[in-house]
């Protein structure tokens, strides 16, 4: 860069109506997401929106913000693939609950009659009509709006056969099968939940696991996990003490957008095999920019200035809530604005501007901008956050309810 990041924000400052002050926005926090390193990319191909947009809207400062936390899936229901000639001698089936729904579903897609399913218990074999509470085709279940592989037949093993070892058997099984059962009604369960939402490729994600049942954890026998990319690529999790790590891989071919966990975990219970698996989703993002660090901030205007450093060109987008202080002292949100225009590669600039008309009676300095987002809106990534990125205009104010003080 032929000049110092320094220079730039005091230029920038200047371009400002008002007075404008130059700073440097605050640390990064433990939670925030920031580049440590960039991407360089071409342009994405593709018809993308060149034109600069802005826009903002006033909130009620009495509904305080809760930042959402990352999903917690939980799953009682596990599968595997089965071969024909298994599946026509028999598969075992062990559940832990009664009424346990079993959906196979053929790899080639060719239609499974959900007739051809049948049920043994201790090598005899259970009439249809006492085996299954429902059987149902494709056709059925899309009709009731599930989502099915093509070919896909379902049963419903009948609740008064208890729960336990069975053995099930398809009739005229051709080819794969992957086999799906669900327990909706068992005690036992395994959760995922990822640190957090959204990583950066090249950075580490972490994610939590917790086999339970019977209201208490349960140590698993066996865990296993993969971090699986968009296009099918498969990445093992390094797992220990029920959680799971992965370096994401950095590169320029690596798809971004949401990559699966899929993470297995078993034990035997009472004598019964018990075998769980969950899904998750985090959002990866390639690092192609980020904050350089520095603003200006004109709280006359109530306008904020940003500059960039672009290794990708592309449309990027940065959005953050002002936060006003009130007769109270308490600093409340009042303000979202956004912003986005197209970046060549090299020094740019992002602005926020809140607009001083939405700022309600009655608050004012100290300012504060949080939740602060830098996003690549060509390549759906997010690419920096800060949950607090600024105070300015006098003494720190008391905390918003609801918020953490950082």
């Amino acid at each position: 860069m032929t000049r110092t990041l320094l220079g730039f924000a005091l230029t920038l400052a200047l371009s400002l109506p008002g007075q404008a002050i130059a700073g440097q926005l605050r640390a990064p926090g433990a939670d925030d997401q920031v580049p440590t390193r960039l991407l360089p990319l071409p342009a994405p191909t593709g018809d993308f929106e060149r034109a600069p947009v802005r826009f903002a809207w006033a909130l009620d400062p009495a509904a305080p913000l809760v930042a959402p936390a990352p999903f917690l899936a939980e799953s009682r229901e596990y599968w595997f693939v089965a071969e024909a000639g298994d599946l026509a001698r028999g598969i075992d089936l062990h559940t832990t609950a009664p009424g346990a729904v079993v959906r196979v579903s053929p790899a080639d897609g060719r239609p499974l009659s959900p007739q051809a399913i049948r049920l043994q218990r201790d090598g005899r074999a259970i009439p249809d009509a006492q085996a299954f509470a429902a059987r149902h085709d494709t056709a059925a279940l899309r009709a009731a709006g599930l989502e099915v592989p093509d070919g896909s037949a379902v049963v419903r093993l009948a609740p008064g056969l208890g729960k336990g070892a069975f053995r099930l058997q398809v009739d005229g099984s051709r080819g794969r099968s992957l086999v799906h059962v669900f327990e909706p009604d068992s005690p036992y369960a395994l959760r995922a939940q990822a640190e957090r939402g959204s990583v950066l490729a090249g950075d580490r994600l972490a994610i939590a696991s917790q086999l339970t049942g019977e209201g208490r954890a349960l140590a698993a026998a066996e865990v296993r996990g993969e971090l699986v990319s968009p296009s099918g690529r498969r990445y093992p999790l390094q797992l220990r003490g029920g959680r799971g790590e992965i370096e994401v891989p950095l590169e320029a071919d690596a798809p971004a957008g949401l990559w699966e966990v899929e993470l297995y975990a078993g034990r035997v219970v009472n004598g019964v095999p018990l075998q769980r698996e969950v899904r998750t989703a985090v959002q990866v993002s390639l690092p192609t920019a980020r904050l350089a660090g520095d603003y200006a901030f004109d709280a006359g205007a109530l306008q904020l200035r940003l500059p960039v450093q672009v290794a990708a060109p592309g449309r990027y987008e940065l959005r953050g809530t002002l936060y006003a202080t009130g007769a109270d002292g308490v600093a409340r949100p009042v303000v979202i604005a956004h912003s986005a225009e197209w970046l060549a590669a090299g020094d740019g600039a992002l602005s926020l501007a809140f607009e001083r008309a939405n700022l309600p009676a009655g608050y004012g300095a100290p300012f504060e901008v949080r939740d602060l987002e830098l996003n690549d809106q060509t390549r759906m990534g997010r690419l920096e956050t800060r949950a607090l990125a600024l105070r300015e205009g006098g003494d720190s104010p008391a905390p918003a309810p609801g918020r953490r003080p950082r």
